[in-house]
């Protein structure tokens, strides 16, 4: 009988690499629903299940190119870690984006926190929503994240945009060493210079979160495992884990249009204006800004024109990010109004509107 792949076989969990269907998951590239559909077609075809993923159009090409890249190279665990380096961020956060903790769990221990001054680690593990062993690997995934040097770390946001292709090497040193005297971060410098465009930019930092998401999510997976390699980082250094919540950001939906009626006029007139379509609130704490993610346009919906942000943004069916400065730490109230370009082949009739809002820190390194 075959072994499974994470078989214990010595009272320790073996880690022999992720199936590409695992990576894509754990980074949440893809849905659950997604997966299961193209495996199902796998079986149909001899195409490979990248390829299937990108022809059902639940993938960026670019995307499967990166996962194709770093999971070639991912045969241990401290390969993981290694990959975790470059890209600083608070305990508080690392457990938010890996899933193991909720907005309100963490909310919960930081005025715990502020009231007992206790490290929030040590709050979290009396509370209960982490494990002793989480806890170590997440250090050490912390830890790591400022050890390699840049050029070697392949998830660094300037390695990301050349491995994508839209920048050379040669442009990124250039921009690196334009960032020794400016307080700018890299991508804006980029920017600056004209080598991508912010469009090229939220795209990359996009991936790049998914990327880090997968490692957290690998590492976390074989936490109990990870503790050797913890201990040589926390046994005789003091490790900082009083988590702020200086990169978390949130978004509170107040209202939004959820469905609306398609009429013979909206039809002749080829949109649909909605003055009130939403009220959000965002509550952002990161000092290099916040990106606002929309996507899952589809049906009689070709184009959503929308007013209210920082300037016009434009979702099509392949989604959009816009990207927004620090504004302070007081919660941010947006009123949007949507313009909604209807599809050639629309039809009269009740349909929702499948436009789904969603914010996340942005990490310039």
């Amino acid at each position: 009988m075959q072994k499974n792949k994470y078989e214990d076989t010595t009272k320790e969990k073996v880690f022999k690499g992720l199936k590409l269907g695992q990576f894509l998951r754990f980074g949440n590239f893809i849905s659950k629903l997604s997966l299961k559909r193209a495996l199902e077609r796998q079986t149909e075809t001899n195409k490979m299940l990248g390829e299937i993923l990108v022809d059902m159009g639940v993938l960026d090409p670019v995307e499967l190119k990166a996962v194709l890249s770093i999971n070639k190279n991912l045969n241990s665990i401290e390969d993981a870690l290694n990959l975790s380096a470059g890209v600083r961020k608070k305990l508080g956060d690392l457990l938010l984006q890996a899933g193991e903790i909720t907005v309100q769990q963490l909310d919960t221990a930081l005025r715990i926190q502020k009231k007992t001054g206790e490290k929030l680690g040590k709050v979290m593990l009396g509370l209960g929503f982490i494990s002793e062993e989480q806890l170590n690997a997440v250090l050490l995934f912390q830890r790591k994240q400022s050890e390699i040097p840049y050029s070697a770390n392949k998830l660094r946001l300037g390695q990301l945009l050349v491995s994508s292709g839209l920048i050379t090497n040669e442009q990124l040193k250039e921009a690196l060493a334009a960032k020794e005297f400016s307080s700018n971060n890299i991508g804006d410098i980029l920017v600056q210079k004209g080598y991508i465009t912010y469009s090229n930019l939220s795209k990359i930092i996009s991936l790049q979160n998914k990327l880090i998401t997968a490692m957290l999510v690998l590492i976390l997976s074989f936490a109990p495992f990870v503790k050797v390699y913890a201990g040589e980082y926390t046994k005789n250094d003091k490790v900082a884990i009083s988590g702020s919540t200086d990169a978390h950001t949130a978004l509170k939906v107040i209202y939004h249009t959820s469905e609306l009626e398609i009429t013979p006029e909206d039809i002749n007139r080829g949109y649909i204006e909605l003055p009130s379509a939403a009220q959000l609130e965002i509550q952002n704490f990161n000092l290099s800004g916040y990106m606002v993610v929309f996507k899952g346009l589809s049906g009689p919906f070709r184009e959503i024109s929308i007013e209210g942000l920082d300037h016009e943004v434009k979702v099509t069916p392949e989604g959009a990010i816009t990207l927004h400065p620090y504004h302070g730490r007081d919660p941010l109230m947006v009123k949007l109004k949507y313009r909604i370009i209807l599809s050639d082949d629309a039809k009269p009739g009740k349909y929702k509107l499948p436009l789904e809002i969603s914010v996340s820190p942005l990490i310039f390194v």
